[in-house]
């Protein structure tokens, strides 16, 4: 872990035991109404073992509600395509993986503002509760047209309802 010149900020490498790199991460832990936030500068190797969910489901348990990520898709050549044909987030395998993990609004900086963003990456929020998360997800549901993945919104939606005023929080199998 390595600090940087804002005091809330930290930079660290995450990677597997045998020292496969997933991604290079900065976490800003919050300072008053900044809510916090991780960036991480992907590798989805994670994929092609089916762990990339459980992996973002293990993310979203850590983020306070309201949190955010960041997570770059300039290695994952499918879901660039795909954003850059004008799919929809939660419709390229990235953004579903997130979604399925909990995260319930997306925005895609596909050309980073100034000159410290990095490459385009996905934003994913963490709702802020229950009630939230039903209300982006209604708002998702109606702007996409896959319904194998309306099927898992609703899916989604439902945990959200059950959970009430709370977010989820995932067990991780």
């Amino acid at each position: 872990m390595k600090n940087t010149h804002i005091k809330e900020l930290v930079s660290f490498n995450l990677v597997l035991n045998d020292g496969s790199q997933i991604g290079k991460c900065n976490y800003f832990s919050g300072r008053g109404y900044y809510t916090p936030w991780l960036e991480i500068d992907y590798y989805p190797i994670l994929r092609n073992e089916n762990l990339e969910e459980n992996f973002f489901k293990v993310i979203y348990n850590f983020l306070s509600p309201g949190g955010k990520l960041f997570v770059t898709y300039i290695r994952d050549n499918e879901t660039r395509e795909m954003l850059y044909k004008g799919t929809h987030p939660v419709e390229t395998p990235l953004g579903l993986s997130l979604l399925l993990a909990g995260f319930t609004w997306f925005k895609d900086w596909y050309f980073p503002e100034g000159g410290n963003e990095g490459f385009p990456k996905l934003q994913s929020n963490k709702p802020l509760n229950g009630y939230e998360g039903v209300r982006q997800l209604e708002v998702i549901r109606e702007e996409i047209k896959n319904v194998n993945i309306i099927k898992r919104i609703d899916e989604l939606i439902d945990h959200y309802r059950k959970s009430r005023d709370r977010t989820i929080h995932w067990k991780i199998t």
